[in-house]
């Protein structure tokens, strides 16, 4: 993969998760480091090119039974509960209404058992896993508030830690999404991701749709439009059989 192939600019995250595929696809490892998505519309999305990303997940799991991925709308409710968001416009009721269901979210499914991602926005651990954690999500909406309430809102001081080095020690674990950024900048709101590490099959489609949609969220709170979305990849990897995408490739250019 080349260095200007490291870089993706796109109208939407569907485009861009086909634009990283057919990218790192390309390469020999099926792997690459410091991979650049910049979306210009986090609000749009190709159905099309969303079940085309299904179909890598279902092929995957017909192919590898014993580890199954989970579906995008599975992996999107990890980072944002669209249904739950849906029923709570005000952040700090959602925030509350999922740390009521937390613990039970948790112990259903054992890869739960770190936490999720919206877990870490609304339950963030400080000192105790259980009696001392931070409400990013209401603290976040609340600055952005007050900054736009005044007459020169300041750019950079949104920030939202997903990674906690005092519990994420296993390395190789939960949690690949690390740090989450939010600018304002001419009335819209601007979002970074930075993932430690992204699987292009059975993860990246699922979270890009669910922080696009963490994004819209936050932005329609604060009454400010949605301005872009980057995402950046220290280490990408293309997993599932290599025929599998090459045909879906293939295919999905006579669609679009």
């Amino acid at each position: 993969m080349t260095q200007c192939d490291r870089y993706v600019a796109a109208d939407s995250f569907s485009i861009a998760w086909l634009d990283a595929v057919r990218g790192v696809h390309a390469t020999s490892s099926r792997k690459a480091v410091h991979l650049l998505l910049r979306i210009a519309n986090p609000a749009a999305e190709d159905l099309v090119i969303r079940d085309k990303a299904q179909g890598l997940i279902d092929d995957w799991n017909t192919s590898h039974p014993a580890h199954p991925k989970y579906d995008i709308e599975t992996t999107r409710n990890t980072i944002f509960p669209a249904s739950w968001a849906a029923r709570n416009p005000e952040p700090s009721d959602l925030a509350e209404y999922y740390r009521s269901r937390y613990s039970r979210l948790r112990s259903h499914d054992s890869s739960n058992k770190y936490g999720t991602y919206f877990g870490r926005l609304v339950a963030y651990p400080r000192e105790s896993k259980h009696d001392d954690t931070a409400d990013q999500l209401t603290t976040l909406v609340a600055k952005l508030r007050q900054e736009l309430r005044g007459q020169g809102p300041k750019s950079s001081r949104y920030e939202v830690n997903i990674f906690s080095e005092r519990y994420d020690t296993n390395t190789m674990s939960f949690p690949c999404l690390a740090h989450l950024s939010f600018h304002l900048c001419d009335g819209r709101l601007h979002q970074q991701a930075v993932y430690r590490n992204e699987y292009l099959v059975g993860r990246a489609y699922g979270n890009y749709l669910g922080l696009a949609q963490l994004q819209c969220y936050i932005a329609a709170a604060c009454g400010v439009d949605v301005g872009e979305f980057l995402v950046t990849i220290g280490h990408v990897e293309l997993e599932g059989r290599r025929g599998a995408i090459t045909d879906m490739l293939a295919g999905i250019g006579d669609l679009l």
